[in-house]
């Protein structure tokens, strides 16, 4: 979402391990879907240029409820920035091109200084931290939002690594 996650390549690893997979045959989509503006498609057409048999890894940020706020929050900072998921419609967008092997759902600490250090000017930077402290309470406490002193200093976004064999 707003910050690098690396608990999907520690995942990502092990599935490697456990299952003996070759390398060459794994396809990372990593927060692609969030700015497309027909994800369906696009994975279409990403499954149509590989291998049956092919492992697929996607990462992203999903979204259970309240999902106005964070996608509000993301179009701030990413002007190409459309949605994010839920499970539900990630794995509806694969069914016809992939089957699901794994699905982990973590949580994953997101800074806000690294969100403010995306941010193109200071006005876009107040109003960023304005829209993150008006989240209504329901909203925070979904995120875990973390304050030290006043001020906010993080959240836990929600997301997930699915992993996936081309049909």
């Amino acid at each position: 979402m707003f910050s690098l996650f690396n608990k999907d390549k520690q995942i990502v690893d092990k599935y490697i391990n456990d299952y003996n997979i070759n390398k060459n045959n794994i396809y990372f989509l990593r927060h692609k879907l969030s700015f497309q503006d027909n994800p369906k498609e696009y994975l279409n057409d990403f499954f149509k240029d590989i291998k049956q048999d092919s492992i697929v890894v996607i990462t992203e940020t999903i979204v259970y409820d309240e999902d106005a706020y964070i996608n509000a929050a993301a179009a701030q900072i990413y002007d190409n920035h459309r949605r994010f998921y839920t499970v539900n419609e990630i794995l509806d967008f694969i069914k016809d091109d992939a089957r699901l092997s794994c699905f982990l759902n973590f949580k994953e600490t997101v800074y806000i200084d690294n969100i403010i250090q995306q941010a193109k000017d200071d006005t876009v930077k107040y109003e960023i931290v304005k829209l993150l402290n008006d989240f209504p309470d329901s909203v925070k406490n979904l995120l875990s939002f973390k304050e030290e002193n006043g001020r906010l200093v993080s959240f836990e976004a929600n997301a997930a690594v699915f992993i996936l064999i081309k049909k």
